[in-house]
């Protein structure tokens, strides 16, 4: 924990501070978080930057891949000399860089039925920034199961879907994409074309969402979708019921 009197963390979090809403009580409280980042792509990049920014206090990386040349032109904190390392190994240099205080886990694996439930308890709240459906429904059911607070994001394009947040009594990830129908391309985007500056939209919002959630402010999205678009600068945000014919609540449940 950080000494509260210490000039160095005045001088890091001052602006954070003075900020309406959050104050020296919502950065003691950042400074106790404890995030998982699942997927260190282009959402999980920008992510990881905000969040050891921020102040967070425990971060868990999650990500099995090694850095590829195709992922520069938008997962922002690899260079040509990270080519062929371990993605978690130099997210996490990158986060003691930038803030030395941030207590950084490695998970150099891909979440599974039989490691994630482990795993995911040691955290306040999931960030779900992996690729593909399967990933995210496993994410899903977990948190459902452990009542742990959820942020997605997901890209196409120019177009972003950002930061449902699963929490209490709110619709889950299947309520609202049982059929996969409903923008498909978005939750499994590892084959679509993707803009790197709207997987950094996506990745801001969504750690502004952690922020607001941590801290106890603002107008949460518990059952919305936030989906922006900025190719025409628009943004929307739909509501969302529960599904009570949901299975993965109902397995949740039992």
């Amino acid at each position: 924990m950080h000494d509260h009197s210490d000039n160095e963390y005045i001088e890091r979090y001052k602006r954070h501070i003075l900020v309406k809403n959050i104050g020296g009580e919502g950065q003691k409280k950042l400074g106790k978080a404890k995030i998982l980042l699942v997927g260190l792509g282009g959402i999980g990049s920008t992510v990881l930057q905000h969040l050891a920014a921020t102040g967070i206090g425990k971060i868990g990386l999650v990500d099995q891949d090694t850095v590829a040349l195709s992922n520069l032109q938008r997962q922002t904190i690899y260079t040509y000399g990270d080519i062929g390392r371990k993605k978690v190994s130099v997210a996490s240099k990158f986060i003691n860089n930038l803030n030395k205080n941030v207590d950084v886990t490695e998970y150099d694996l891909f979440l599974k039925a039989k490691n994630s439930s482990e795993i995911i308890e040691e955290y306040d709240v999931v960030l779900d920034g992996t690729d593909n459906i399967e990933a995210r429904e496993l994410i899903n059911r977990h948190c459902l199961m452990q009542q742990k607070p959820l942020i997605f994001g997901g890209v196409s394009g120019w177009e972003g879907l950002v930061s449902l947040l699963i929490y209490d009594n709110s619709a889950c990830f299947k309520c609202i994409f049982t059929s996969s129908e409903e923008r498909p391309n978005f939750l499994d985007c590892s084959s679509e074309g993707v803009l790197g500056v709207t997987t950094s939209l996506v990745g801001t919002l969504m750690v502004a969402e952690t922020i607001k959630l941590i801290c106890g402010t603002g107008q949460l999205l518990t059952n919305k979708l936030l989906i922006c678009d900025a190719l025409s600068g628009a943004t929307e945000v739909l509501n969302i019921k529960k599904n009570n014919k949901c299975n993965a609540c109902r397995y949740a449940n039992s």
